[in-house]
């Protein structure tokens, strides 16, 4: 009989007792205690080091930061050895490497006369890869020949403009994130992430030298650069501002802007209706595990923007705002720039049971259908439906750009937005949404959930404890009682999980089989 996809090839055929070594480590002090609780709560025999191991000689278990695992030990020895990260993820980590691997997807389902749940939920994009500004008018005429072309209509046409935005491939925090809606402004955007010139930079010496002289003061001095430096959008922590350099980034991905996203009043309550509209986008955590089981956790988290939303307009001085279009939580304001504490704009999904859906139009919001429970929950099997078909094309068609290993598990945090379906119309409750995928992020944030959503969190790390941990290295698990948790008595089996399953606050979305090994 062919090993269980979520058992290393010589396992042992009945639970163990024995003791687990591990390794956890990560940058987040509320990420590492949320992980050593899981671990100590689950399995009653467990050994915890936060120093990093040896190379040659690594503990059993890894659940640490990419950057500080060893991989040599588990591959040689892969049943042995269980880690928390895939070596090569490129395909679904990096936006334009998974808008590649999902159009070749959709394009190999396309051409077998199959359907996919991907074709609605991927928007319309395409890659761009330059080093300098001067290099887009050559790939307007070839490669972003259909971009041009709705660029055109833009300008040329009375009809509501099509927006589109710009992301940078390997950024993340919203950096270099920008709207735009013709190929003038599209220019410019890459025309203000160019480097200054040699001859700006002898100017802009020649200029601090005559201040500095001028002040006698070095203080001064520093005080201009700082302030040229805030004008510019660079800075030196990463979770400030949004400016980037092309020739460090060189690989972009356009996609369409998705139009009539469904929104919602923050401060909706019973006796104040929704008046005011957020966007937000959905942050779900997918595991996926071995070769492989994909589950989604049951802890979904909607995260919204500080400023109500309004779509995008040009502007005369093309500053256009991004604040109500963007829904990183390191990023928000409120509508006057003052930071928002990021609890206050980041809810359980579950939560959003009672409000109302908005929708933007010409004369302002618009009421569009109350959130019941049967909303949420084929929501949520929606989600599950396109992060499992994701995981599905990149194994399929990731390449070396994703090799899922035997003795590995990684958790994503998936970013999807809902919007209206273009044919929904006003009811008693919502239209089950258009769901589009954004992206996958490695390590994600988990401390943006705050210290309510705690509890959630704990129960979730708890369950890849059980499904992940605990069956590679065949291990008893405590119970949880009362709540029928078969892997909690000593040795017992427990019956593998089918696809639409749910155990431990997750989703089995969906699994496969990656033939051969990650050497």
């Amino acid at each position: 009989m062919a090993p269980s996809v979520d058992q290393p090839r010589d396992a042992q055929t009945s639970a163990s007792t024995s003791q687990l070594t591990a390794f956890v480590s990560f940058p987040s002090p509320y990420t590492q205690t949320l992980l050593i609780s899981a671990l100590v709560a689950v399995l009653p025999s467990v050994s915890i080091t936060l120093v990093k191991p040896d190379e040659a000689d690594p503990p059993a278990l890894q659940w640490a930061d990419y950057d500080l695992l060893s991989f040599d030990a588990p591959h040689a020895i892969p049943s042995r050895y269980l880690i928390s990260s895939y070596v090569y993820r490129k395909a679904l980590i990096r936006k334009h490497e998974l808008h590649l691997t999902l159009s070749a997807y959709l394009a190999k389902a396309s051409h077998r006369g199959q359907t996919s749940v991907l074709s609605e939920a991927t928007p319309q994009g395409w890659v761009v890869d330059l080093q300098f500004a001067d290099e887009l008018d050559e790939l307007l005429l070839d490669d972003l020949y259909e971009l041009a072309e709705g660029l055109r209509a833009n300008e040329e046409g009375d009809a509501a403009k099509r927006w589109y935005i710009l992301k940078p491939g390997f950024a993340d925090r919203a950096q270099g994130i920008r709207l735009f809606s013709t190929e003038d402004e599209l220019r410019a955007i890459f025309e203000s992430f160019e480097p200054p010139s040699d001859d700006e930079d002898e100017d802009d010496d020649e200029d601090s030298a005559v201040e500095k002289a001028a002040d006698g003061t070095a203080s001064d001095t520093a005080s201009t650069l700082a302030r040229q430096a805030n004008d510019l959008d660079i800075s030196d922590d990463e979770d400030e501002g949004t400016g980037v350099m092309t020739s460090h980034l060189r690989h972009f991905i356009i996609q369409e802007y998705l139009p009539d996203p469904i929104l919602f009043d923050l401060s909706e309550t019973a006796s104040s209706p929704a008046s005011a509209g957020h966007k937000f986008h959905l942050r779900a955590y997918v595991l996926v595990t071995g070769g492989y089981t994909v589950h989604l956790a049951r802890t979904m988290l909607a995260l919204f923007s500080g400023s109500p939303f309004s779509p995008p307009v040009a502007t005369a001085d093309d500053e256009l705002d991004l604040r109500p279009h963007l829904t990183n939580t390191c990023l928000q304001t409120d509508t006057y720039g003052a930071p928002m504490m990021q609890e206050d704009l980041v809810r359980l999904f579950w939560d959003l049971e009672g409000s109302t859906g908005l929708s933007h139009t010409a004369g302002g919001y618009v009421p569009r259908g109350m959130v019941d429970r049967a909303w949420l929950d084929e929501t949520f099997a929606c989600v599950g439906n396109v992060c499992g078909e994701a995981v599905r094309a990149g194994a399929e068609c990731g390449s070396f750009g994703l090799q899922l290993m035997p003795n590995a598990f990684e958790i994503f945090g998936v970013d999807l937005v809902l919007s209206f379906p273009p044919t929904a119309s006003a009811a008693k409750s919502l239209p089950v949404p258009r769901i589009s995928l954004l992206e996958f992020n490695a390590s994600p944030d988990f401390h943006q959930s705050g210290s309510a959503l705690r509890p959630q969190l704990a129960e979730m790390f708890r369950g890849v404890v059980r499904l992940s941990i605990a069956p590679f290295f065949r291990l008893e698990t405590r119970g949880e009682g009362g709540d029928g948790d078969a892997a909690g008595d000593a040795g017992a089996e427990v019956a593998p999980m089918q696809v639409g399953e749910e155990r431990w606050g997750w989703r089995l979305v969906a699994q496969g089989e990656v033939r051969g090994s990650w050497a």
